[in-house]
């Protein structure tokens, strides 16, 4: 591995930085929100249960137990749950933009690695052909193999690494994008849901 970062010339250095921040981030983010993911149908169930046999307490439990930003959502509408529905609304709003925060959290940073890494592998390229026309230049029509293939493999291996960076780093910034979205879509159904049982509470 050292031979091959030394062999790829100085830009393998920041790509070698872009590799260690996309794994970085990606495990993160991974972890993140597979680990917070829960069926909200069952946990919107034994809300509403709750809420109908007029255990608000027991329903807020229900919900700060579970991990999730569409649990923290309903916590924050069940909170506030002797509010008018705007307020309620307003809250629940509040919390999940918080929720999508910390979701998106450090993204842009990998968003910026799936751009730079081929470019950095292009500039590669185009310093390591630079390279051998210099040696070209310098031999004078006499052919040095050696020399010559230094400048080739810096322009073909930083390449293939940028691509190896992007490609991998791309797929994953795709599949949390994923995740985050059908998040997004289940914290506003839920936060829907909760208010109309709020409100047919209220009702009563």
């Amino acid at each position: 591995m050292l031979k091959l970062i030394v062999l790829g010339g100085p830009v393998m250095i920041p790509l070698l930085l872009c590799s260690v921040l996309a794994l970085a981030i990606s495990i993160d983010r991974l972890w993140y929100l597979l680990r917070s993911r829960v069926d909200s149908e069952d946990l919107m169930e034994d809300i509403r249960l709750a809420l109908e046999q007029g255990k608000v307490l027991e329903a807020m439990q229900i919900a700060k137990r579970t991990r999730g930003p569409v649990a923290a959502v309903l916590a924050a509408g069940i909170a506030y749950y002797d509010r008018d529905q705007e307020e309620i609304a307003a809250h629940m709003e509040m919390v999940g933009k918080e929720e999508i925060f910390k979701m998106e959290r450090r993204l842009n940073a990998l968003d910026t690695i799936v751009t730079i890494a081929p470019l950095l592998g292009i500039l590669g390229t185009v310093t390591g052909i630079i390279n051998s026309f210099n040696v070209l230049a310098g031999l004078e029509g006499v052919v040095n193999h050696q020399l010559l293939s230094v400048g080739i493999a810096e322009a073909l291996l930083t390449t293939a690494t940028g691509l190896i960076i992007a490609i991998p780093s791309s797929a994953v910034y795709s599949y949390v994008n994923t995740l985050i979205d059908r998040n997004m879509a289940d914290m506003s159904k839920r936060s829907s849901e909760l208010l109309g049982l709020l409100k047919g509470r209220s009702d009563e």
